[in-house]
């Protein structure tokens, strides 16, 4: 995307995150690239592997029938072992240029730990392998930790004293996630024999495991120029709470204080999980008085059943005293205790400090700068995700109430009116039905909605975490695959409601079908149907509720996606289940056939809607194809309705279906055509006067032209074609005589953020402001020291005029 001066280049877009996200789950994935990656550590010494046995060696083929490229071998630092003797044994990872694997606190949403499990002589015992101090590789604000060179994890093994002498196997069993600019997986078995006799004796591979020895962390308690206090803001951490924990970091000799590496928190402390029952809101970190180092990670629990009798939080810390460099792994263990029971502040005089100094970090910016101390700098924290919203022990409550209410309200939304009339039409239908048939039929709808929130959901986490794209609500609409497919079924569904064609049961005679009503089937897939076109609108409550899901860790976004769904479905599904509202209904009769027919003028509006979305995507000349490819769509259909309706032969409805799906088939092949048209250029410029005589004039938005208007007032408008909702506040409320005099009045600058094609300057911008879709609107006083005034979803002109005339 362009974020000023450059226009978008064109490209072959269609259904990428959707499509080969799915076809490549668990395979492939997008990696973070290497730019701002910090200072390699030394190679490793030059070692030959001759003499290992092919079992201790291996490189998996892919899918693909490709080399994955990291190769594994399975090594020990001796020959020969005796009985009850410690050996050192290790995974040696050789990783092909361009690539890198991860830490065991990868950081973010992305990457994963390499792991080891060991098959040891039974009797035989190993220590917990050590991961090497790893690289920072950063990638647009996409940080992670890991390793672009050999690695080596190794684990110290006690074999048993009354082991046989002889020839004995040890197993291992390694998996790595692999990235370059895709991600692949790795999981290999490895075999080495083990001689074990009655003296011991080291091999040539002892300098390879002291060179990686040599990069593991200290531990603190061996470290003797500093001592280390940590402390927990609470006695025990209770589920849905939010908490506190310190780290102390304090020079031995006064005389040489603790000196950071660097300014940034990199690469003084990266954080380290070894749970997955809590988040991380924000750390802070800063020098005290007395030299020491002080780090606050503030954070909140998940509600883990059961709770965790093993959990700690801390982090990796990299600093000098003297001319020292330390490299130390303090962690904090986090007791837990259960929802209800009580806990208590803590006492401690290191929390009492933390206190005061985040205190100090948070709100005296002033007073610090008039002590001589810059504020500590806070940056994303690696293991938490960014833009997450801190939340009080009701919080997450409320806001998964708020997206149920935001599903109710999306059934008002312009953009699923037409799907709503259609199951006005069948509860029409179902009037006449027995309570059990009525019941189904609203369970059925709902099922639909709630697949479909869920697919949307593992769409949005295979983009997240095997593309590392940001995406936000809605973001399919920005692939024309997408909305091809979806205004080809809408079109197909407009007639089959002309009559053109309809959908038997195959087999199924005309006195059978005139029996039946839409049945299970037919319902789950109008909730879907529902879904698809409710996704480009937003509704009050929704925002929030949203922009914490996509946030916040997977759970949350699964959670948060179901109560929309249910929000959705609520209406039918209560309808349904309460026979009384039937009554509140028109009977059935010959009118409904006109009725019919009346909805699929509605879907014929919003077929014309989406083509207008796709035309914005991929230029008039593409989208004139698309049309003729709309055509034999609709002669397919002619097609199966005239040799394959009701009266027919089951063989005959299949073989009208397969020559009408031929028929579309082909011409998808022959007519299709989805590239990117290319973007207007924007050459940045910002226009001294504005005519809003007659519309008004958007100048189109950049980070580059927002900065240029720094000291006057700005509206931004982030929208997009398939956006119905936007458009809709566009016509009733922004382009009207009392807004454009409003602005003009106020001497406001209107900007354009169109979301409809992907930009990643625009996602941005919409999560700084809470927001993970579109509509937004956002009025930039003049006063630069002044608050963003942001309007909700759903806006009047009161509204837009008071924001305008207060900017």
């Amino acid at each position: 995307s362009s974020t000023g001066n450059l226009c978008f280049e064109s490209a072959s877009v269609a259904l990428r995150p959707l499509v080969l996200g799915f076809a490549a789950v668990g395979i492939f994935c997008v990696g973070t690239a290497f730019a701002g990656a910090s200072p390699k550590p030394p190679p490793p010494p030059e070692v030959s592997f001759a003499a290992l046995p092919a079992s201790a060696t291996v490189q998996q083929k892919q899918p693909d029938g490709k080399l994955n490229p990291i190769r594994a071998r399975l090594l020990s630092d001796h020959a020969r072992v005796a009985p009850g003797d410690t050996l050192r044994l290790g995974v040696y990872l050789e990783q092909n240029k361009g690539w890198h694997t991860y830490y065991k606190s990868p950081g973010g949403e992305i990457g994963l730990p390499t792991t080891i499990e060991w098959t040891l002589p039974e009797g035989g015992t190993a220590s917990e392998y050590q991961y090497p101090v790893p690289q920072r590789f950063d990638d647009q604000d996409i940080v992670s930790y890991g390793y672009d060179d050999q690695i080596l994890l190794f684990s110290e093994v006690k074999l048993p004293q009354g082991l046989a002498l002889g020839s004995h196997t040890i197993k291992a069993t390694a998996a790595w996630l692999a990235c370059e600019v895709s991600c692949i997986p790795g999981n290999v078995e490895l075999e080495l024999p083990i001689e074990v006799g009655a003296t011991s004796e080291k091999n040539d591979f002892g300098p390879l495991f002291d060179h990686f020895a040599a990069q593991h962390p200290l531990d603190p308690l061996s470290i003797e120029a500093i001592a280390v206090e940590t402390a927990l803001s609470t006695s025990a951490i209770r589920p849905n709470e939010e908490f506190k924990a310190a780290f102390l970091v304090t020079p031995i000799d006064p005389a040489k204080p603790i000196e950071l590496l660097s300014e940034e928190r990199w690469p003084t402390f990266t954080q380290i999980n070894n749970g997955w029952d809590w988040w991380v809101n924000d750390v802070t970190l800063k020098k005290t008085d007395t030299g020491a180092l002080l780090v606050v990670v503030h954070a909140e629990s998940y509600e883990p059943d059961p709770l965790p009798t093993k959990a700690e939080l801390g982090g990796l810390f990299q600093f000098k005293v003297g001319e020292q460099t330390i490299k130390t792994e303090i962690m904090r263990s986090m007791p837990w205790a259960a929802t209800g029971t009580s806990s208590t502040p803590s006492s401690s005089a290191l929390w009492q400090l933390a206190e005061v100094d985040t205190a100090k970090l948070h709100g005296a910016a002033a007073a610090l700068e008039e002590k001589g101390e810059e504020p500590a700098k806070k940056e994303a924290t690696p293991g938490s995700t960014p833009g997450a919203i801190p939340m009080g022990p009701g919080g997450i409550l409320l806001l998964l109430l708020g997206g149920f209410a935001g599903g109710l309200l999306l059934n008002a939304m312009p953009c699923v009116l037409p799907v709503l009339t259609l199951k006005l039409y069948s509860l029409i239908e179902q009037k006449e039905a027995t309570r059990g048939e009525q019941r189904l039929a609203g369970l059925a709808y709902s099922g639909g909605i709630l697949v479909c929130f869920w697919v949307f959901a593992a769409a949005v986490i295979v983009v997240r975490f095997v593309f590392q794209e940001e995406v936000g609500w809605g973001f399919q609409f920005q692939y024309p695959g997408f909305v091809a497919a979806l205004a080809t079924i809408v079109f197909a569904f407009s007639l089959s409601l002309f009559g053109v064609f309809e959908v038997p049961a195959v087999g199924a005679n005309q006195a059978a079908q005139a029996q039946s009503k839409e049945g299970p089937v037919g319902y789950f897939l109008t909730g879907i149907f529902a879904v698809l076109l409710a996704t480009p609108c937003s509704a009050p409550f929704l925002g929030p509720a949203l922009a914490f899901a996509f946030a916040a860790p997977t759970v949350f976004l699964v959670i948060t996606f179901t109560m929309v769904g249910l929000g959705l479905a609520a209406p039918f599904l209560l309808i349904a289940f309460m026979p009384a509202l039937y009554r509140l209904l028109p009977p059935p009769g010959a009118w409904m056939e006109t009725f019919k027919q009346f909805l699929g003028f509605t879907l014929v509006a919003t077929t014309v809607w989406l083509v207008s979305v796709l035309g914005a995507q991929i230029g008039f000349d593409n989208t004139i194809w698309y049309l003729v490819f709309l055509m034999f769509v609709a002669f397919g259909c002619w097609v199966f309705g005239r040799w394959g309706g009701l009266a027919e032969t089951g063989m005959r409805q299949i073989s009208a279906l397969l020559v009408a799906l031929v028929i579309t088939v082909a011409a998808g092949v022959a007519f299709l055509d989805f590239s990117m048209a290319e973007a207007a250029c924007d050459d940045g410029s910002v226009a001294t006067e504005l005519d809003f005589e007659h519309e008004i004039p958007w100048q189109p938005f950049s980070e580059d032209r927002v900065e240029a208007l720094r000291g006057q007032t700005v509206f931004i408008d982030f929208t997009a074609d398939w956006c119905w909702s936007c458009k809709v506040n566009e016509r009733v409320v922004l382009e009207t005589q009392t807004i454009r005099e409003a602005m003009r009045d106020n001497k406001v600058v209107p900007l354009k953020a169109d979301w409809t094609r992907k930009d990643e300057v625009i996602t941005k911008w919409l999560k700084r402001f809470g927001k993970i879709g579109v509509p937004l609107y956002v009025v930039i006083p003049a006063d630069g020291d002044a608050e963003p005034i942001v309007l909700p979803e759903v806006i009047t002109t009161t509204l837009v005029v008071d924001a305008i005339e207060e900017g």
